[in-house]
């Protein structure tokens, strides 16, 4: 029993396989979006380049850094604190504009602001503490490449485990008798 088609059916038949590929065309091209796009927006919304914030970052610490740790260090920085991405432009600016020798000669000078000021301590509290936020918001970054570390390396063992100074527990609590 041979079934043929007429030129109607056929059409019909070859109509329904052109709309079922570009469904499938539309369908992958909205996937491939859907999955490169954020990322694409994600790189042109970045303030500068990763060896900008390393940069900047060697600048304001006086120490060499990773960049590694410079790249993570930044995209905490900007997930974690609002309108981190216009205040370190304007560090950046104010940076490149004064040529000053060091972190010193520039928060000695008289335009560098509240603002300024924040944005600087930010950046190096994060190197300084390993992490970025605040409260429950907290981001650990780097426990034992904090640079609060580094004076002691070589003296101290540097646990590489928990979240920071007073992390492992809760604190004692003490009686006014002085007793725990």
């Amino acid at each position: 029993m041979s079934h043929s088609l007429n030129g109607r059916d056929a059409s019909r038949l070859a109509l329904s396989r052109r709309s079922l590929l570009g469904g499938f065309a539309a369908l992958g091209s909205f996937a491939v979006g859907y999955t490169v796009m954020p990322h694409i927006a994600f790189a042109a919304a970045a303030p500068v380049p990763a060896a900008g914030f390393l940069a900047l970052s060697e600048f304001v610490t006086g120490k060499k850094l990773d960049a590694q740790l410079a790249a993570r260090y930044q995209s905490a920085l900007l997930k974690h604190v609002p309108g981190f991405a216009g205040a370190f432009g304007a560090l950046q600016a104010f940076v490149d504009g004064a040529h000053a020798a060091d972190v010193e000669a520039l928060v000695a000078l008289p335009a560098f602001d509240a603002a300024l000021r924040q944005t600087l301590t930010q950046i190096v509290s994060a190197w300084y503490l390993g992490i970025v936020g605040n409260g429950a918001d907290v981001e650990l970054i780097s426990y034992s490449q904090a640079l609060m570390y580094r004076p002691t390396h070589g003296a101290l063992i540097i646990p590489t485990y928990g979240g920071g100074p007073g992390s492992w527990g809760p604190l004692p609590v003490v009686t006014p008798e002085g007793k725990q």
